[in-house]
C-alpha cells in the first residue's frame, strides 16, 4: 500500500462511513475494479489519509503528459461503464442497499480528483462528509450495533451535498453557471454530461480569462462495415481579426497552439484500430482572439456512410462538464458532417450542435459561409 494524499482532520463516526463504503466496494466489485477507489486510513494525528493497493509511481492526472491523461480517463470511464453493469446485477439481487450506495458513488465519480499510478486511474475524495451531524448516532453502544444501516442513509444524502461541494469549492465563481453564484445548489445541479440533441441543440459557457485547454474527441464504432471505419476530425477557425483558418490532416494542416490558428490537431491516431478516436485541441486562453470555430468530419476510409458509426464529439473544458453531440444520419451517401460550432459571443462560448450532412467539404464551406479556395489532389498519405 501507498499513501497518496492527506486529508482535513476525521472522527469516529465519519470514519466510519468511508470504512463501511470501502468495505461495499470490496465485497461487491471484483479487484480490478475495487482499486479504481482509493481507500481510507486516519493517522495518528487524526488526519484522513488516501492509500490504494496500486504499485508504482503516483501522479495527479493534472501532472501526467496529455497522452497519459487520455489513456487514464479511457480507463477510468471503462472501469465506471463495468461497475454500473455490476450495480445492475445487485439490484437484481435485491442487494439494494450496497447497489444503491455504489450508485451514488459512481453518480459523482466523474467528478473525483484523480490519479495516474503505473497507466491505471485511482480516485480520492469520493466522499467528505461533515462531520458535526453524525457525532449524536454512535451516542451509546446499543445505537452502533445499527451504525451500518443508518450511516449507509447517511451516506447518500452526505454524497449527494457534499461530494460536488468539495469538488467545486476551489472552483472560481466564473466556473458557475451564470444564473446564480449560490455555492451547493448550483454545483449540484450541474450533470455528468451535457448531451446536444435537436431538443437541445446549444449551451452557453461563461466568460472566463482562460478557458485552459479545450479537448475535442472524435469517436466511432465500426457499425455493419466489413472494412476498418476511418473518420478524420477537422475545423474552420475564424479569428477576430477577419482571417480565415482550419486544420485538416488531409490538407496536411494540423494548425498551431500557441499562435493562430490557436488550435492543434493531434496527429492521425486512429485508423479503425485505436480506440481512442482523434484530437483537436484548441487554446482556451487565447479564446478572445477567436470568433468562430466549425467542427466537422468525413469518412476517409471503409463506409459509404454514416449509418451505425455514431460519431461523436466530446468537448471538454476544464472545470465545465463535457459537452457531447452525436451525428444522426438517416444512411444517404455523404462524405461530410459538419458536427457542432463554437462561437464567440461576448466572450462567452456558445456551442451548437448543427448534425449536417455534404458530399463534399467544399460545399460543407460554402453552406456556412466561408470562403476557401481549393485544391484538388489532397491525400493523407
Amino acid at each position: 500500500m501507498q499513501r497518496l494524499t492527506r486529508s482535513a482532520l476525521i472522527d469516529d463516526s465519519t470514519l466510519a462511513i468511508y470504512e463501511e463504503t470501502v468495505a461495499i466496494i470490496h465485497r461487491c466489485l471484483p479487484t480490478s475494479l475495487a482499486l479504481l477507489y482509493a481507500t481510507t486510513r486516519r493517522n495518528a494525528e487524526g488526519n484522513l489519509e488516501w492509500w490504494t493497493a496500486r504499485q508504482g509511481l503516483a501522479t495527479p492526472l493534472s501532472a501526467l503528459s496529455d497522452a497519459e491523461q487520455i489513456e487514464i480517463q479511457r480507463k477510468r470511464q471503462q472501469y465506471q461503464d463495468t461497475i454500473a453493469g455490476l450495480i445492475g446485477q445487485l439490484t437484481a439481487r435485491e442487494e439494494s442497499k450496497a447497489a444503491q450506495a455504489l450508485q451514488t458513488l459512481l453518480t459523482h465519480s466523474q467528478a473525483l480528483d484523480c490519479y495516474g499510478v503505473s497507466g491505471e486511474p485511482v480516485l480520492i475524495n469520493w466522499a467528505i462528509p461533515e462531520q458535526t451531524p453524525l457525532t449524536e448516532v454512535v451516542s451509546t453502544p446499543r445505537q452502533r450495533r445499527f451504525l451500518p444501516w443508518l450511516l449507509l442513509g447517511l451516506l447518500l444524502l452526505l454524497l449527494t451535498f457534499v461530494g460536488w461541494w468539495f469538488r467545486a469549492s476551489s472552483l472560481p465563481d466564473a466556473a458557475l453557471p451564470a444564473q446564480s453564484k449560490t455555492p451547493a445548489a448550483v454545483k449540484d445541479a450541474w450533470p455528468k454530461k451535457t448531451l446536444l440533441t435537436q431538443d437541445n441543440p446549444s449551451v452557453n459557457l461563461a466568460k472566463r480569462n482562460d478557458f485552459g485547454r479545450i479537448k475535442v474527441n472524435l469517436a466511432w464504432q465500426q457499425g455493419q462495415n466489413e472494412q476498418p471505419v476511418d473518420l478524420d476530425i477537422a475545423a474552420f477557425v475564424k479569428l477576430k481579426n477577419g482571417r480565415n483558418s482550419g486544420v485538416e490532416a488531409l490538407s496536411k494542416y494540423s494548425g498551431d497552439y500557441e499562435k493562430a490558428p490557436f488550435m492543434l490537431l493531434q496527429k492521425d491516431l486512429r485508423d479503425a484500430g485505436n480506440k481512442d478516436g482523434e484530437w483537436l485541441f484548441i487554446n482556451g486562453g487565447q479564446w478572445q482572439e477567436i470568433d468562430e470555430v466549425l467542427i466537422y468530419s468525413f469518412i476517409y476510409g471503409g463506409a459509404n456512410n454514416w449509418k451505425g458509426l455514431d460519431a461523436t464529439i466530446t468537448l471538454s473544458v476544464p472545470n465545465q462538464p463535457p459537452i457531447s453531440s452525436t451525428l444522426i444520419n438517416s444512411g444517404e451517401r455523404n462524405d461530410v458532417a459538419a458536427i457542432a460550432r463554437l462561437k464567440n459571443v461576448d466572450g462567452d462560448i456558445k456551442v451548437e450542435r448543427l448534425n449536417s450532412f455534404f458530399p463534399n467539404r467544399e460545399s460543407l464551406a460554402k453552406h456556412y459561409g466561408w470562403n476557401f479556395e481549393w485544391t484538388p489532389g489532397a491525400s493523407k498519405n
